[in-house]
Formats: structure tokens, sequence, C-alpha cells
């Protein structure tokens, strides 16, 4: 491997946790349920917070950049997401439990 790459992958490691707080922190699920997402699993909120910076984008669009999931997956919570919230609604919500949850992880 490159040494380039493995400073990718380095930097990979260090952030990643940073950023799945979003998809497990209950500060997380409680500004989805304020929005209208049920919480009762991840996925719809899931699907919101990843997409939303994209706009209310299709599930082809979806699909395409999270080639990782499954198209049926993605059809089940796309648009079905914009329905619940707008794309800018969801993204001020998700700035705002990022927030919550460093806090509560870090302090002040």
């Amino acid at each position: 491997m490159s040494e380039e790459l493995g400073r990718v992958r380095q930097m990979w490691h260090l952030l990643e946790p940073l950023h799945a707080v979003l998809y497990y922190a209950p500060e997380a699920f409680e500004e989805a349920a304020a929005l209208g997402y049920r919480t009762d699993e991840r996925w719809p909120s899931y699907f919101a917070w990843r997409a939303a910076p994209l706009g209310a984008v299709g599930v082809e669009r979806v699909a395409e950049t999270f080639y990782s999931f499954s198209p049926q997956i993605v059809r089940e919570h796309i648009p079905a997401a914009w329905s619940v919230a707008s794309p800018d609604a969801v993204v001020a919500a998700r700035a705002k439990a990022v927030d919550r949850a460093y806090r509560a992880l870090f302090g002040e």
C-alpha cells in the first residue's frame, strides 16, 4: 500500500468514530423523533441524515451514492424521508444532534 493510502486509512480510523456518533447517539434519535421520523429502528433517520446534504434526491441517486446498501432498503426509506422533513431541516437537526452528542461525550 502506498504511503498516501496508508495516511488515508489512518485518517479514516481517526475520524470514523466521530462521524459514526450521529447514527448511534441517543441525542440523534431524539432529534430525529422531533422531526417526525420513526425511531423504533435506525434506518428511517439514518438515510435522512446521510442523504440530506444531497438535497431532496431520489432513490437512484441515494443508491448510487451509498452503493454498499441494497437498492431495496434505500427504496424503503427514500423518498419517504422527504415527506417527513425537508433536507434543510434534516441538516439543521443533524448539526444539533452532533453538537448535543459531542457535548454529552466530551463536555462543554
